[in-house]
């Protein structure tokens, strides 16, 4: 059984036939696949809002909440329309070919926004988030004109046959699907030396707060966009810490909710057992708000019969009594320069309330989880992708001709090799390993954070950045995590605060969140207009010590 680092000194079998359809596919690829934004076509609409109002709308929306924004539509000072000019303002101005966080834009997403105006001219409101505009990871399908690639070349192509079930609530409650966001290729199953927020389609994503500074994996391109106010909010997904370490690495706000919550339907699979989507916004009342309505039964994805059960309306009870009577365990930071920020949330954790114990950190997951982690990703990734490559009739069908395919030109499809796609393509894993391994891993996990919380008898584990996310395996718990800004480094670099409750418990997790938040109030917008360097790498970041857990 393969592991990461016995895999070194094997070499890649190459592939000596392609499947058919390769060739035709081959003639569409330059020399270099970046896919370009599409933003031309909005020219006209852009050109439309002057810069007046644009400095206008950023005094209005860069700190509005999405309840402030619904007040901006009903006083009918702003309209869905008008919001979606103003995004792709932004997007033209500083993503383009610099912050690279958008990979594609929904040409309809101006003609949906006027039928949402429309509908509410005509007293038709379908809730809190309509006529708002949402940015999906390239990973989550759509059934319009998207495309669905997880930034991979052999992708391009590649469309959803329909909507995802969390897209099609989405699109049920008003919410615009303005376009895809970026992420690390393949989730960052991928390559050994893979950097966060890079895929072939999208190119490198980029920290907002300091170009030079690691922005995380792998839903970089939706924590980056929320940051820099491209839309009002965006959906990632995780596996392994996808939408918490870019969170805080970009300084937003997210839940990685109770697996069982929310749908995996129509999203191209990493581990299912542990893939989830969840919110990316930039303060907990747009994630309880946007949390109502991803939770759902799904007759598509059984594991979502728990949502029938757990506690919902995230956003009706918020208060700043969230934390009132909770003990919160609050590891050590994992560098003395986050000091002062850990020392001001745990100020902040007492003044809302809460008892704070301080707890040993765990050692670091490096490197012995990948002996265990590495073969049982393989099987999920091998069985379960290609599965969903036949469910939505995708250009390629077999691991092995997406190997064979990179192959063909890896400087150009795989820049940072492709190991795990090979270690993929010949996994002979059975469904009984996997099961017996993934049920060992769980049971690890589980037990370990389980008994973190009844030594203490603790309602929540929580730490500052990588304090939290350098030692604890949540993936393998499926207890509910929720990250949220702390403050920033002298340097300019966001360090979040990662709060972890009990299965099911994310409602009150939520509102332990939101009552921090309202004592913190540390978020601050980026200053993308001076933000014009490039990135430099992984530097400024305690992230090279956990390879694949920040960027999955």
């Amino acid at each position: 059984m393969l592991n990461r680092r016995s895999f070194l000194i094997v070499s890649s079998l190459v592939a000596s036939l392609l499947a058919s359809g390769l060739t035709a596919l081959n003639a569409q690829m330059a020399s270099t696949v970046k896919r370009p934004l599409n933003i031309a076509q909005f020219d006209a609409a852009i050109k439309s809002i002057s810069p007046a109002r644009v400095a206008e709308l950023d005094a209005a929306l860069t700190t509005a909440t999405i309840p402030q924004v619904q007040q901006l539509f009903q006083q009918g000072q702003l309209t869905s329309e008008e919001l979606i000019k103003y995004y792709l303002w932004r997007i033209k101005q500083y993503d383009l070919n610099r912050l690279n966080s958008v990979t594609e834009l929904n040409p309809d997403a101006l003609e949906i926004a006027k039928q949402l105006d429309a509908e509410r001219k005509a007293g038709k409101v379908r809730g809190p988030l309509h006529g708002t505009a949402v940015l999906l990871k390239d990973i989550i399908g759509t059934g319009d004109k998207l495309h669905n690639t997880a930034g991979a070349a052999a992708m391009r192509e590649a469309k959803s046959d329909r909507d995802a079930f969390i897209v099609k609530r989405l699109r049920e409650a008003g919410v615009i699907i303005l376009g895809k966001s970026s992420l690390t290729e393949w989730g960052n199953f991928i390559a050994f030396k893979q950097l966060n927020g890079y895929s072939t389609l999208g190119g490198q994503v980029v920290n907002p707060y300091r170009a030079a500074s690691d922005p995380g994996g792998s839903s970089t391109g939706s924590a980056v966009a929320t940051a820099s106010n491209f839309t009002t909010f965006a959906i990632g997904e995780d596996s392994w810490g996808s939408l918490l370490i870019p969170a805080h690495a970009n300084s937003t706000t997210t839940l990685r909710p109770s697996i069982g919550l929310v749908s995996r339907d129509r999203m191209i699979p990493i581990v299912g057992a542990h893939d989830t989507a969840g919110p990316m916004t930039r303060n907990l009342t747009d994630l309880a708000l946007v949390m109502d309505v991803l939770v759902g039964t799904d007759p598509n994805d059984p594991i979502t019969v728990a949502a029938a059960s757990v506690e919902k309306g995230f956003a009706q009870n918020l208060s700043g009594d969230g934390l009132r009577g909770k003990r919160v365990g609050v590891f050590a930071p994992i560098s003395p320069d986050d000091d002062p920020i850990n020392n001001a949330m745990i100020a902040a954790l007492q003044k809302a309330g809460a008892q704070v114990v301080q707890v040993p950190r765990l050692p670091s997951l490096v490197p012995s989880i990948f002996d265990d982690l590495d073969p049982i990703t393989a099987y999920w990734v091998k069985h379960a992708g290609e599965k969903y490559f036949a469910d939505t009739n995708a250009p390629m069908k077999t691991w092995k001709e997406i190997v064979a395919f990179n192959e063909q030109d890896p400087k150009n499809r795989v820049k940072y090799g492709q190991e795990y796609l090979v270690i993929t393509r010949d996994s002979t894993m059975t469904a009984d390993e996997y099961d017996r391994g993934y049920r060992a891993m769980l049971n690890t996990w589980k037990g370990k954070v389980d008994a973190m919380l009844a030594k203490d008898n603790l309602d929540f584990l929580a730490g500052t950045g990588w304090a939290f996310l350098d030692g604890v395996f949540f993936p393998a718990t499926g207890y509910p995590v929720l990250a949220l800004p702390a403050g920033y480094r002298p340097n300019n670099e966001p360090v979040g605060f990662i709060l972890m409750g009990k299965l099911f418990d994310d409602a009150k997790l939520i509102r332990a969140g939101y009552a921090l938040e309202q004592q913190t109030k540390a978020w601050r917008a980026p200053n993308i207009s001076g933000n014009r360097a490039r990135p430099i790498g992984r530097s400024g970041s305690p992230r090279v010590t956990v390879p694949i857990l920040a960027a999955m």
